[in-house]
């Protein structure tokens, strides 16, 4: 079994901020984006990979925005909860994905977002397999 079936989700809570909403006070897309991009660096800087450490790897993840797909909207000031869950990576290990389920604090899906990453290599200019010691925060609660 792959070890990445295992692994259990990453949780941040965020508040929906002016600036995300429209004149209706629901949540646009643009955020719900923004906030699934933000909790996948979150994830990384906690287990030690900030933007500067894989820069000096010459290592970085290319995010493809995929689905955004919404149960019920997020409203102005509300609390929510973004869960990172990652699937398994493809046959050859270019590519995983990830998707981001936002709670409201009823504990309510209300929206998904799902994302393909790819690993870049800057040194020569491709999407690359990572080597095991850079895919272990992923392996690892």
């Amino acid at each position: 079994m792959n070890r990445l079936n295992q692994l259990k989700m990453y949780k941040t809570t965020y508040q929906v901020k002016g600036g995300d909403v429209n004149d209706f006070m629901v949540m646009q897309n643009f955020a719900y984006l923004t906030y699934a991009s933000r909790s996948l660096e979150n994830f990384l800087f906690e287990k030690g990979y900030t933007k500067r450490k894989l820069g000096s790897l010459k290592m970085g993840l290319q995010e493809r925005s995929g689905e955004l797909i919404y149960q019920k909207h997020l409203m102005f000031t509300q609390i929510f909860s973004v869960n990172l869950e990652f699937s398994d990576i493809t046959n050859n290990k270019k590519k995983m994905s990830v998707k981001n389920n936002f709670y409201n604090e009823k504990n309510e899906l209300c929206a998904m977002v799902i994302n393909e990453l790819y690993w870049f290599d800057y040194s020569c200019g491709e999407i690359v397999t990572p080597p095991k010691k850079i895919m272990e925060p992923f392996l690892t609660n």
